[in-house]
């Protein structure tokens, strides 16, 4: 007899999908968890890039001595545009030289001459201190400013794997309090920074601790559901994001100057502590543990507060002792030997690579708009909150096509959507700016609905035994994107249209690939590897029980 749909292994004999469908879903209980899950995600997504602004680069010039004093004020005199060699604040070098007045004897004015022989700067000017780069005196050391956005990403890839182990072995709850509030606590150390060194070395410590709280609240989140409510919830936590990261831009655009900035922003996030007493464990991890009774415990205080009583045979699953059948004891012992099967399958093997390109690609495309929407014509704040609002577009779309088209074909259009958007960038006349934008933010809502959509693929195209794992690896190697992304305003000093069309042929060599791979819509989740491997042979197989097998009572 094969066991029912949920019932596996590690679920202590309890049939999770019936009895996260028999306590609602949608009432009190869960109602409470996804306020509490969500401002974690809220949170996060304020933390996740605020380096955009703190290590934004500002207006600087070279002082020129014969002209000028070492602490001077006047921002552009009348003799600025000679002394510069006539170039202004155009480029990198027109920031790093300057030239000497032919007769240093004179004092500088509007007709003074000045020599054609560049001199390297000394010292510099800022018109504002808001950023790192005038605290620290960054001027015409461009990698250092945006090595801050680098070590961040290096940051996220060391997190996943620590937190990740956390989650899976003393819990997710454990792992979604350490993470908010350790980021808090660190992230505050920052505004006492007192060296450019010290900060980096902050930011880095910052975002091991902080940088998987997203992933641990989406993972107690979906736990907490049954899998037809997935594709919902994925786009609720999304629209958190989307609140965050415009709260984060409505912030930095009050509190200017980054001491000030952190100060306000990171404390808070000690309140999380509360969520001790507040936030429950995930009932699948207690169960999929072994810990009947602190699971059944939960769930009598969940039906409870929803007001429903659970099926007798969801009880007597719930109070009986379970006895592993033999079945079960096979199951363990074959995935002990999990990476061995997994590297004894080309067609495993090929689909970890194409994924592992996908996630390169929406870390890299994602965050390499997000970075560069700081430099598009206009106000930063509002080009940064205008790149961030669109991505709602794309959750919401999400919503609505992914148990319709599937997700394959949902895929494949948003990357090439988002490629031909980004390649076409460079090739709109200056005259055309608002075109420009508009093609920019037509890439950032197609690779925000291919980031939001992959998470979900990934994991329905491998096993259950080895899905965490091989979608832990595939976002792993997925942050060499991100840690890249930041590097594009560097670049784009010296080939400005050079960002955009690596965005966008990146874009588009990932939906090619997506032609590669298998349709998941209505199919079962694999639970073996062999199951994964005939998920396109077998196109067509439910992925669930139909509705009218579940009975749930309720009370009043």
């Amino acid at each position: 007899m094969s066991k029912p749909e949920g019932l596996h292994a590690g679920s202590a004999g309890v049939d999770t999908e019936r009895l996260m469908r028999e306590l609602g879903q949608a009432r009190r209980f869960h109602l409470t968890n996804y306020v509490l899950c969500a401002l974690t995600v809220f949170v996060a997504a304020v933390y996740a890039t605020n380096y955009v602004f703190l290590a934004a680069d500002v207006p600087y010039r070279c002082v020129v001595p014969e002209c000028e004093s070492a602490n001077s004020s006047v921002y552009r005199p009348a003799w600025l545009a000679g002394a510069l060699g006539g170039a202004g604040e155009a480029g990198v070098h027109a920031r790093c030289e300057r030239r000497a007045p032919l007769d240093p004897q004179l004092p500088c004015g509007e007709g003074t001459a000045f020599t054609q022989d560049p001199l390297p700067c000394d010292s510099w000017l800022y018109e504002a201190n808001n950023t790192i780069v005038a605290e620290f005196n960054l001027a015409c050391q461009e990698w250092k400013r945006t090595l801050v956005g680098t070590v961040h990403n290096i940051g996220m890839l060391v997190s996943l794997p620590i937190l990740g182990y956390i989650s899976d072995r003393w819990g997710r709850k454990r792992a979604l309090i350490l993470s908010c509030t350790l980021v808090g606590a660190i992230g505050t150390l920052k505004a006492f920074s007192v060296s450019y060194e010290m900060y980096i070395a902050v930011e880095f410590l910052e975002t091991i601790a902080g940088a998987s709280a997203f992933p641990a609240a989406y993972i107690l989140t979906i736990e907490l559901l049954g899998q037809d409510k997935r594709v919902l919830t994925t786009a609720f936590l999304g629209i958190m994001l989307v609140l965050g990261g415009l709260s984060f831009a409505l912030l930095a655009k009050a509190f200017q100057y980054w001491r000030t900035f952190i100060l306000v922003v990171y404390p808070p996030s000690l309140l999380f502590l509360l969520y001790i007493y507040f936030l429950p464990e995930s009932i699948r991890w207690l169960l999929s543990k072994g810990r009947k009774e602190e699971a059944v415990e939960i769930i009598m205080r969940a039906a409870k507060m929803n007001k429903v009583t659970l099926s007798d045979e969801t009880m007597k699953q719930l109070t009986e002792e379970k006895i592993k059948p033999l079945e079960e004891k096979k199951d363990e012992k074959a995935a002990e030997g999990l990476w061995g099967q997994v590297l004894q399958s080309p067609i495993i093997m090929t689909r970890l690579a194409i994924c592992s390109w996908w996630w390169i690609t929406c870390t890299f495309v994602f965050y390499g708009l997000a970075i560069n929407s700081v430099s598009l014509a206009g106000d930063k704040y509002t080009n940064y909150m205008l790149v961030v609002s669109v991505e709602v577009i794309a959750v919401v779309t999400n919503a609505l096509v992914l148990d319709r088209f599937g997700r394959k074909r949902t895929l494949l259009c948003a990357y090439t959507v988002c490629g031909l958007a980004c390649v076409a960038i460079p090739f709109v006349p200056k005259s055309l700016p608002w075109l420009a934008t508009l093609l920019y933010l037509v890439g950032k809502i197609a690779i925000t609905q291919a980031f939001n959509g992959i998470y979900m693929y990934t994991s329905e195209l491998f096993p259950t035994h080895a899905r965490h794992s091989l979608l832990g690896f595939c976002s792993m190697v997925g942050r060499i994107g991100s840690i890249v992304a930041p590097q594009m305003p560097l670049l784009a000093i010296y080939v400005e249209w050079l960002p955009s069309v690596l965005f966008g042929s990146t874009a588009l060599v990932a939906g090619a690939l997506m032609l590669t791979t298998p349709e998941t819509l209505n199919t079962r989740l694999p639970d073996t590897i062999r199951e994964a491997e005939q998920i396109s042979r077998h196109p067509s197989t439910p992925t669930s029980p139909p509705a009218d097998q579940l009975q749930m009572t309720t009370r009043a």
